[in-house]
C-alpha cells in the first residue's frame, strides 16, 4: 500500500506477489465461490467489497477487513452480536456510507 510516516511495510513487488490469484472455484466445504492469494482472500466480483485490487477476507457472522491499494482504502469492521442465519449487511452498509463521504469529500 502506501507510506506512514516515512515507513513502507510492502514493497510494491511483494503485495503484488502476496495478492495474486492462486486459486479459484467453489470451496467444498463453504460451498461459495472463492479466490484465494497467497496469504489474502481475494473477492468475487459479486462481493460488496469488490475492487479489481482488493484483498482480506470476511469472517463469521459478517465481520470484515480488507485493503485496496488502487483506492486507498482500508477497512475493518467486527461486531459484538452475530447475527446468525441472517444474511448481514452491517459491513457493507458502513461500507457504503465510508465510500459516500469520500466521494462526497472529493468535491
Amino acid at each position: 500500500m502506501g507510506e506512514v510516516d516515512g515507513h513502507r511495510i510492502l514493497s510494491p513487488a511483494t503485495l503484488a506477489a502476496a495478492t495474486a490469484e492462486q486459486a479459484s472455484g467453489v470451496d467444498r466445504v463453504l460451498r461459495v465461490p472463492v479466490r484465494i492469494a497467497t496469504g489474502f482472500g481475494l473477492p468475487t466480483p459479486d462481493a460488496f467489497w469488490y475492487g479489481p485490487t482488493a484483498f482480506g477476507f470476511p469472517g463469521y457472522g459478517g465481520s470484515l477487513g480488507f485493503a485496496d491499494p488502487a483506492s486507498g482504502l482500508a477497512f475493518g469492521y467486527v461486531m459484538n452480536h452475530i447475527q446468525e442465519g441472517v444474511p448481514d449487511r452491517r459491513a457493507a452498509t458502513l461500507l457504503d456510507a465510508v465510500r459516500a463521504a469520500i466521494r462526497a469529500g472529493a468535491r
